[in-house]
């Protein structure tokens, strides 16, 4: 019955997105378009739980902001990687970045994944190189209703 239920939600929610023509995300890197996301709460929320499973398993002594800025950073130096599981890992790490985001840093409650059922989102994210061979990535949200 659970998988009837979800199956149900998403429909749904994806019917109402596309009605009112939300839920919809692009990116760039360093000014190069790399993503065109649409999707529905429910998705969001899959994605915010397979990212720190994703992290565990690849990096596991690194935090799950630390792994989302390298993935990133492999985006700008190499591009979307070329096999699917890898574009996937890509996406996910750019998603879960916007989606974890604060829209207001003096009030930390809501984040931009909350806003996913009534916005679209361009994300930009800018990588910029550090001493040391260090880096950091930095990004720009622009919301579009």
């Amino acid at each position: 019955m659970f998988g009837l239920k979800r199956k149900a939600k998403l429909w749904r929610e994806s019917f109402t997105a596309g009605r009112a023509n939300t839920g919809n995300v692009s990116a760039t890197v360093s000014g190069k378009l790399v993503l065109s996301w649409h999707g529905t709460p429910t998705q969001k929320d899959d994605a915010l739980k397979m990212f720190p499973i994703i992290q565990q398993r690849m990096m596991p002594g690194v935090s799950p902001e630390s792994f989302a800025d390298a993935v990133i950073a492999s985006i700008h130096d190499d591009g979307m990687a070329q096999d699917n599981e890898g574009r996937n890992i890509q996406s996910i790490a750019m998603l879960w970045r916007l989606f974890t985001t604060s829209v207001d840093r003096n009030a930390p409650g809501v984040t931009y994944g909350d806003l996913v059922a009534v916005k679209n989102f361009h994300i930009a994210f800018d990588l910029h190189e550090q001493p040391n061979d260090q880096f950091k990535v930095t990004w720009t949200i622009n919301t579009m209703p």
